[in-house]
């Protein structure tokens, strides 16, 4: 009876001290979502399906927020094998989708291991850093040590191909050793190589049916009814919205269908077309709002561990924001990478939610 009351007791102390401006964006968020995904499909079940991982991911929230997140220390090369073990079945036995294999079929749903796996990425990245790398970044050495425990990780992401992933994860470990204080010059030099690199691998490295690919991204109007269709038919959408929109459920695109995976890959479009620039701005406000609420909580930590995670988690969701808002307008290529808390799928809802539930346990586990 007493253990009882202890833990009641704990969960409530929990709560007290979750960061309610952090719940009240995400619920934001999640709400629109719920509106525009019915908004796309007109399909109940679909409806039903995202509260039921909104529902599930809640429970994940209160759950973890509830633990000190230190004791992923003594967890960290579990996570590791728990990681490895999904990616190498995802390789083997994984369900083969539009010349991806990044799918793991559970019955009636399907899991996508990599969603979960990079936030145990970040973690991992986390404990090493701070494990071996006490005295700072300091070189390309240093840079290269960090994250190569992690790089199998990676590589199984990247060769699914899940290259949109991959490039997430990279780019959330560099804004975390950035923040941390690492010499970034190398970084700089070797980006400055690469850009100056492009137009000669353009011209002279690239077999014919790559070139067109990039052809094709920078002018998809060359191949309307092929690999261009998508971006066209999303910025369409975009550009129907004028400022202030068609209204709920008044979008032409998605209703007649000329809007592909509009409730997963494509509903920044289909609530550009129905809030219009008002009302996408407000949300991309609420996204940019929730990540200065997490490097508030960054800034007054103490903790080395805590804070490259925050850093890290910032990362991802800044990245999906940039990525997904950017394929839907044209700027970045279809790469297939939802907007957190926004598109329709299991493995994403939980993977963000989990992520949330980390932020509130380093919020509460700090004094």
């Amino acid at each position: 009876m007493f253990q009882k009351q202890r833990l009641t007791d704990r969960i409530k102390n929990s709560i007290f001290r979750m960061d309610k401006m952090i719940l009240s964006i995400v619920y934001a968020l999640t709400t629109i979502s719920t509106i525009f995904v019915y908004s796309a499909t007109r399909e109940n079940g679909m409806v039903i399906r995202n509260i039921l991982w909104i529902a599930i991911g809640t429970i994940l929230v209160f759950a973890i927020a509830s633990i000190d997140y230190k004791i992923l220390k003594l967890y960290i090369w579990h996570i590791y094998g728990i990681g490895a073990a999904l990616l190498l079945l995802v390789r083997f036995a994984g369900k083969k989708t539009l010349g991806a294999q990044r799918w793991i079929a559970l019955g009636p749903f399907q899991l996508q291991p990599s969603e979960f796996v990079k936030v145990g990425i970040i973690l991992i990245i986390a404990y090493w850093i701070v494990t071996k790398y006490r005295e700072g970044i300091n070189n390309l050495k240093d840079i290269i040590g960090s994250i190569l425990p992690a790089l199998p990780l990676i590589l199984l992401i990247l060769i699914q191909p899940d290259l949109g992933t991959t490039l997430i994860t990279i780019s959330s470990f560099l804004f975390m050793i950035f923040l941390y204080g690492a010499d970034m010059k190398p970084i700089w030099v070797i980006g400055i190589v690469v850009l100056l690199s492009v137009y000669p691998v353009y011209r002279f490295v690239l077999d014919d049916y790559q070139r067109d690919r990039v052809e094709t991204f920078l002018h998809p109007e060359k191949d309307r009814k092929g690999s261009g269709w998508h971006v066209i038919q999303s910025k369409i959408s975009v550009g129907a919205g004028g400022i202030m929109g068609k209204g709920v459920l008044q979008g032409s695109q998605s209703r007649l269908e000329f809007l592909p995976e509009a409730q997963t890959d494509f509903i920044f479009s289909v609530l550009s077309e129905e809030l219009g620039f008002v009302g996408s701005s407000l949300v991309l406000l609420l996204y940019f709002m929730l990540i200065y609420e997490i490097m508030r909580i960054a800034r007054i930590i103490q903790d080395d561990f805590g804070r490259l995670i925050l850093y890290g988690l910032a990362g991802v969701i800044f990245m999906h924001v940039i990525v997904n808002v950017g394929m839907t307008i044209g700027l970045v290529p279809v790469t297939g990478k939802p907007l957190l808390f926004m598109s329709y799928g299991g493995s994403s809802f939980l993977a963000s939610f989990i992520m949330i539930g980390i932020i509130e346990s380093i919020k509460i586990h700090n004094n």
